[in-house]
């Protein structure tokens, strides 16, 4: 009856799974101007092939000029009013109001903001700020998750398929506000592939190689984003004092908006979703003119057509660490399989098969 209770340990605390953390760009700026119009495209020295992209690298971003970010480097020529351009920036919003960058970036201790949920962006300080201002799009070739199986987890590419050809974004002058919700889902704004790929479709990366050095031959994926600029100088605790040209640099971040994949193939991989756009809907986010309240309804409703039609498909376990940076990543792990076997076993027994002597037949008796 003396004997003290032994102290329980308080709770573990359930982290929450964060989504669209690591993704696949290997677009080049000039297919990037492309993809916006033709639109001038900056800091393209940033952009690299990647394919096995995480937060704090560099994406290219469509904004427009005229959006209030007012983004264009210091002496560069002014844009026209409402044209479109693209700034390669770093994912992970960094708010201008910060003090450090550092104290945003999850790798470092600080807050995590490469993903921003959509269900709390008008609750949210951080966000609200930019929903009318600071809206832009994220360009992928796909993205990567991870699908819980037993105790392991297994990555999963999702991507554009083939067929889908949405490559370029809206140019205005069409409403696609207009539509209410029922004349939205009768008639959506792409066709809708079935969500098990046809024999002939591609099942990996490799199959659906672009020429060298442009990206992906299918459609890139369009996400919707907020950014944001930091300066320099803000607070005690900033780099005021750096010297060299490029401290004084504003720092350009971004942010992608995610959204609940109930309903969507995504589901069965995650209950969470980047939110897709398609060139009309990507041009509609990008117009500031019309305020966030009105577009945010057509924008995740055709999210979610987008999502039914995406190819998803299992990669190496490679992709898992992301210092491994190659092709090989995007391959389907079947494809990613025959590869490793060409050059391990499949080289041996294909060395073997050549050597082996060929059987002349016996002689014929002498008469």
């Amino acid at each position: 009856a003396g004997r003290s209770q032994p102290r329980l340990a308080p709770p573990r605390r359930r982290r929450l799974a964060v989504m669209c953390g690591r993704g696949a760009c290997t677009l080049s700026a000039a297919r990037c101007s492309r993809i916006a119009g033709g639109a001038r495209v900056r800091n393209a020295h940033r952009l690299r092939p990647r394919y096995n992209l995480g937060p704090q690298g560099f994406v290219p971003v469509v904004t427009r000029s005229s959006s209030g970010s007012r983004a264009c480097a210091a002496g560069a020529q002014a844009a026209p009013p409402s044209e479109l351009e693209v700034c390669a920036m770093k994912w992970s919003l960094v708010p201008s109001f910060a003090k450090r960058p550092e104290d945003y970036d999850v790798f470092k201790g600080g807050s995590s903001t490469f993903n921003a949920r959509v269900e709390s962006l008008e609750g949210s300080g951080l966000w609200r700020r930019l929903l009318d201002s600071h809206r832009g799009v994220v360009l992928l070739d796909g993205f990567y998750e991870w699908k819980a199986a037993g105790k392991a987890k297994v990555p999963m590419f999702f991507r554009h398929r083939d067929e889908y050809l949405g490559h370029t974004i809206h140019q205005p002058g069409a409403d696609v506000l207009a539509n209410d919700a029922s004349q939205a889902s009768a008639s959506p704004l792409l066709p809708v592939a079935s969500a098990t790929p046809p024999p002939s479709a591609p099942t990996g990366g490799a199959t659906a190689a672009a020429p060298a050095g442009d990206g992906p031959r299918h459609a890139p994926l369009m996400i919707a984003a907020l950014f944001d600029k930091w300066r320099p100088g803000k607070g005690k605790d900033a780099a005021a004092d750096a010297e060299g040209p490029e401290a004084a640099e504003p720092l350009e971040t971004v942010t992608i908006v995610t959204m609940d994949s109930v309903g969507t193939p995504v589901s069965a991989i995650h209950d969470r979703m980047p939110v897709f756009l398609t060139p009309e809907t990507a041009a509609a986010w990008l117009d500031t003119a019309t305020p966030y309240a009105k577009v945010i309804g057509p924008v995740l409703q055709s999210a979610a057509v987008v999502a039914k039609q995406l190819l998803m498909y299992e990669v190496a376990p490679l992709v898992s660490n992301v210092k491994n940076e190659s092709p090989d990543c995007i391959l389907s792990k079947k494809e990613h399989d025959a590869k490793q076997f060409s050059k391990g076993l499949g080289k041996f027994f294909a060395k073997k098969a050549e050597v082996v002597p060929t059987t002349s037949a016996p002689a014929a008796p002498a008469p």
